[in-house]
């Protein structure tokens, strides 16, 4: 095949049985990666009921009719699935996946329909995962002062959004302590089911293997699509925290400088700008705080990006003497980004950019993945490699600047300094 033509984001896509399905045929590939992706996810969870969707994800996992325990999951999961058969839940959706050899698809289908539609979510179940979930969540909470801290943030920066809720799909302990039994089964009955799903498919698929999901997709219940709200972002309730570590119950030996904008979703039309920008300003940044200055080990730069927010950050640990340093460098770059003093760079930046894609060696299950966030991610497309690439080449340096005038413009930035620790 001529493999130069090939774009691995170039997906087929099918109905059947009022699924949609999304499939690319890899010749090389010697699996088969399913995903079975619900659109929903933490969002969606009821307010008082944080962690929901995610708390059902777990229930999964502990038996139905076929398979009626965890070690009978576990053996199933050996034998057919590579021992990959698992699971996660974001703000927007809840995916189940796994990868097979080819002639284990039929059993790894047939086990993963009994699993996800037939649970016998037990009581005690509930209560056995409600342990392991809550333990989750203090792993990811650390203490009660950092749970509250981040609490705070949230509200801060999201408040009008769901995302103001709750920093982590997880909820939080207090929330997962109010989730019951009957909660986890209603959700089940209203959510899992066609109509609030989609199927995607990577490496040794043929035919056939389209045909065998008509067996998985059979008598299965119909549900209504999950329905996102409006949802708005406005300017933070205050501009600027500033806390020493022992306060959000954190040890830190370092200071931490952190300038965050969040707003509503970033346009598909602007998506390599935000990209572009965001490489720019960690390129320059780090030039002029680590090579220059020597202020800092390096720093990072982010954007995250959702189906109805987006978060961009920069982040810079340095000692707490630099810190007046810091935040004027970091305001110098990004009005010298504004006012067009990085052309030359830009354009050097931009090549680098479109052959670092270019150059992206994929496996199978990465490409599954990609796939499953931009279908969610893009209304129902999976965005082709050529794609990308024609709307990178788009993008001029006016268009980073303007972007750049707008994720930090003063009135919606919110900076955080997080002092070291004095214990």
């Amino acid at each position: 095949m001529n493999t130069k033509k090939f774009d691995p984001y170039e997906f087929s896509k099918k109905e059947i049985d009022g699924v949609q399905v999304y499939y690319k045929n890899l010749p090389w590939a010697p699996c088969i990666h399913v995903r079975v992706v619900f659109e929903t996810g933490a969002f969606d969870d009821p307010v008082g009921k944080e962690g929901l969707s995610h708390f059902l994800e777990h229930m999964i996992f502990d038996g139905s009719p076929t398979l009626p325990d965890k070690k009978a999951i576990r053996e199933w999961g050996k034998l057919h699935t590579l021992k990959t058969w698992n699971a996660w839940t974001s703000f927007d959706a809840t995916c189940f996946w796994l990868k097979c050899l080819p002639e284990e698809y039929g059993a790894s289908l047939s086990g993963m329909k009994d699993m996800i539609f037939r649970p016998y979510l037990r009581p005690e179940d509930v209560e056995h995962e409600r342990k392991v979930i809550t333990q989750e969540a203090w792993g990811r909470f650390v203490n009660e002062k950092y749970l509250a801290y981040e609490k705070n943030a949230m509200d801060n920066l999201y408040h009008g959004h769901d995302h103001a809720r709750f920093g982590s799909a997880l909820g939080c302990p207090e929330t997962i302590s109010k989730i019951s039994a009957e909660d986890i089964k209603l959700w089940h009955t209203n959510n899992y089911g066609k109509g609030n799903f989609y199927i995607v498919l990577v490496g040794a698929v043929e035919e056939k293997h389209l045909d065998g999901l008509k067996y998985f997709l059979k008598d299965l219940p119909k549900v209504t699509k999950s329905k996102k709200k409006e949802q708005f972002i406005g300017k933070p309730k205050q501009n600027r925290l500033v806390k020493t570590a022992d306060e959000i119950g954190e040890v830190k030996e370092q200071v931490e400088v952190s300038l965050v904008k969040v707003s509503e979703k970033i346009p598909y039309s602007e998506n390599e700008t935000g990209s572009l920008f965001g490489t720019l300003l960690n390129d320059i940044l780090n030039e002029r705080l680590r090579m220059e200055m020597g202020i800092c080990y390096g720093v990072s730069t982010n954007i995250a990006k959702g189906k109805n927010f987006s978060q961009i950050s920069m982040n810079v640990r340095t000692d707490e003497k630099n810190i007046e340093i810091v935040e004027k460098e970091s305001a110098n770059i990004i009005n010298e980004i504004i006012g067009k003093k990085h052309v030359e760079r830009f354009n050097i930046i931009k090549k680098l950019y479109t052959d670092r894609i270019k150059s992206n060696e994929l496996v199978s299950g990465g490409i599954a993945d990609v796939a499953v966030k931009e279908i969610l991610n893009f209304d129902g497309r999976a965005i082709t490699l050529e794609e990308t690439l024609a709307e990178i080449a788009k993008v001029s340096y006016d268009d980073v600047a303007n972007f750049a005038k707008w994720a930090f413009d003063p009135d919606y930035v919110y900076t955080e300094i997080i002092l070291p620790s004095k214990k």
